[in-house]
């Protein structure tokens, strides 16, 4: 499998990356304690520019992502032999008769290829915190407050050691994935083994790693959180003092994470039939992912009645919140069992 995919260089200059990163996090964190504690801002252009960097930085990894993905596009065919995709088509023939949702026929010329989508596994940390370290550049220009700054400065830095510690994607890549793929492309299978693992293959493939709302259920929910995070940073802040730039600006990223959200649950409603089936209502992601939404639906009709006496510390506690309920959502998906529990 590593002879067939260039992991050795993605993972070497993934690093590279994820060292410079660091390092430069470590700067940001640091110029976030420092202008949190002083009344006045310090280093100011200096660290625009290093956050900037910063995430250029992360849109090159990113870059890399998306060439390790094409690598396997190009490179893993889940080929069947001749006489056994034959026989797998008259198969697939009588198993779709009267199916709502039927697998796809075999090309024996153009055997299928994985799409693997490029946020998935620890791929999805990476592009959600890139996300969000888009979204704090926009509201760091927009936002003149320093200890604003300051709070984004030193979110995005944990979040790039969480990144680097825990989740670095250029280490071990995919490994739920190769672990998936590697016994059909090692080792001499006997053809009924070979056709009892494509069987398993197949529909994962289709139903998952090549599904089209994979590419656009996932991120949607991704960018949302990326503004429930800057909707946190504001909603801190106005808890302390109501300021009419910072409470417009967190207001105007809640409705693009709302939309984000609504959409993104919207179009995972027929991908989950599709993959799942009916019986998916109580998955524990779903749930929380519903609970979630609610209070974002909650803070942003609070906004409209901000103006009365009181409503805008009320709008803020719900922005809060709203970031907890994230995190809550988040982390139903790796602690509690369910459909999602495995992606």
């Amino acid at each position: 499998m590593a002879a067939m995919i260039d992991s050795v260089t993605f993972s070497m200059v993934g690093s590279y990356v994820m060292y410079c990163l660091l390092f430069i996090a470590c700067l940001l964190g640091f110029s976030g304690i420092v202008n949190l504690l002083s009344p006045r801002p310090v280093c100011k252009k200096l660290s625009l520019y290093i956050f900037t960097l910063a995430n250029l930085l992360f849109l090159a990894g990113f870059v890399l992502i998306c060439w390790f993905h094409y690598q396997i596009y190009c490179d893993l065919p889940l080929e069947l032999p001749g006489n056994l995709s034959n026989f797998f088509n008259s198969q697939l023939t009588s198993m779709n008769r009267g199916a709502e949702y039927g697998l796809p026929l075999l090309d024996s010329e153009n055997p299928p290829r994985y799409t693997v989508p490029v946020w998935i596994e620890n791929e999805k940390y990476y592009f959600w915190f890139m996300c969000f370290g888009i979204m704090a550049l926009f509201a760091h220009l927009r936002l003149r407050n320093h200890r604003v700054r300051a709070l984004l400065y030193t979110i995005f830095a944990v979040q790039v050691g969480i990144l680097y510690f825990a989740a670095d994607p250029f280490v071990n890549p995919l490994p739920g994935f190769f672990a998936e793929i590697t016994p059909w492309f090692e080792g001499n299978l006997h053809p009924r083994s070979r056709f009892g693992l494509f069987m398993k293959l197949y529909p994962r493939m289709v139903f998952y790693y090549n599904a089209s709302y994979m590419w656009v259920h996932p991120p949607m929910h991704f960018i949302s959180y990326a503004c429930i995070s800057i909707i946190f940073v504001t909603s801190i802040f106005m808890l302390v003092k109501r300021d009419p730039v910072i409470e417009v600006a967190g207001y105007d990223f809640a409705k693009l994470g709302f939309l984000m959200l609504t959409i993104g649950m919207l179009v995972g409603y027929p991908w989950a039939l599709q993959a799942w089936g009916p019986n998916w209502w109580w998955d524990p992601k779903i749930c929380s992912s519903i609970m979630m939404w609610s209070v974002f639906s909650t803070y942003l009709h609070t906004r409209l009645y901000a103006g009365r006496t009181g409503m805008w510390y009320f709008t803020s506690v719900l922005g809060i919140l709203c970031f907890l309920a994230m995190i809550f959502t988040f982390l139903t998906s790796i602690y509690f069992p369910g459909e999602h529990s495995s992606q």
